[in-house]
């Protein structure tokens, strides 16, 4: 139900940019930019040095997730199929 409610107002939003009727839209592109952080327990270097933690990983692994729910696909259907065991082994299945 959100998603329809802010389906609406995003269509209201472009009505009200394009004066309907009278500006014509041709060949026109919709970006859509999202913007996440990540937080770590400890600092960037002690997460790298102390755990021997790669953040890139960590990174990817939360950038996946937000994927897969923009996408409503699962998060294998948005990697090559070469970079699925690699992802798998730094990223554990996210809870349900």
């Amino acid at each position: 139900m959100p998603s329809k409610v802010e389906r609406n107002a995003a269509m209201d939003l472009l009505d009200a940019l394009s004066r309907p009727g009278t500006l014509p839209l041709e060949d026109v592109h919709l970006h859509v930019v999202l913007t996440a952080t990540h937080c770590f327990d400890k600092t960037l270097m002690s997460t790298v040095v102390q755990d021997n933690v790669n953040p890139i990983e960590c990174v990817e692994r939360s950038a996946l997730i937000m994927a897969s729910v923009i996408h409503g696909c699962p998060p294998a259907g948005l990697l090559k199929a070469s970079q699925e065991e690699r992802v798998r082994e730094h990223a554990p299945p996210a809870r349900p």
